[in-house]
């Protein structure tokens, strides 16, 4: 996308106040940016064929005929986004956020964060520009449960064989250093969530990464 060009959101929710309400958020982010409401996976589905959004906003429970609600139709469009658009910045805006744990999880190169709908909204903000930035953001026991990839593992290995800072990581892989900092932060986010930056400036993540990834005998020393 262009500087030219807005943003585009699509939101999946079968409640048309929460739909408008989370569509006014994410034009906080940008307020010339375009947003898409469908009410049914089914109907996202057929959309995105159409144009890819820059987001995508899911929830998990849909009312079904007999007026029960069913977190399998949020499911299936999920990882039929997992599977078939790889690159997509996914935000899941759930009431529960354990439903994500059928989930058969695999290599995801976009944003993917989770926020609980009981949450502040601020919280729906940084869930958003978090998967915009491409960011693994979310529960922590969500995210432990994501397995590595073989970039993944690439990194850690300069992070905790070679000891190379976020620019030399750019350099080895010839990379811009966001890059090498959105890849970093993916890797903390698996391996150690539950230091958050605001609150644990003092700790060091990457010492924190290395005992992780050897305690799953990830590397060894």
């Amino acid at each position: 996308m262009t500087s030219s060009q807005c943003s585009l959101f699509l939101v999946v929710e079968d409640h048309p106040e929460v739909a408008q309400n989370n569509c006014d958020w994410l034009q906080k982010l940008e307020p010339g940016a375009r947003c898409i409401m469908t009410s049914a996976p089914e109907q996202a589905l057929e959309r995105l064929t159409l144009e890819t959004p820059d987001l995508i906003v899911v929830d998990l429970l849909y009312g079904r005929l007999s007026g029960e609600q069913s977190a399998q139709p949020g499911l299936d469009l999920l990882q039929h986004i997992l599977e078939q658009y790889p690159t997509l910045n996914i935000l899941v805006y759930t009431s529960d956020p354990g439903l994500l744990r059928p989930l058969k999880k695999r290599d995801h190169q976009g944003g993917f964060a989770v926020v609980n709908k009981i949450e502040r909204r601020e919280r729906f903000l940084e869930g958003a520009r978090s998967a915009l930035n491409g960011y693994l953001w979310g529960p922590r026991e969500i995210l432990q449960e994501i397995p590595l990839t073989d970039q993944d593992k690439e990194v850690l290995g300069l992070i905790c064989l070679n000891c190379l800072t976020d620019p030399a990581i750019a350099d080895r892989l010839h990379i811009s250093l966001r890059a090498a900092q959105t890849r970093v932060q993916r890797l903390k986010a698996k391996l150690a969530p539950e230091l958050d930056k605001e609150l644990d400036k003092h700790i060091n993540f990457r010492v924190s990464i290395c005992m992780q990834a050897v305690k799953r005998k990830l590397i060894s020393f």
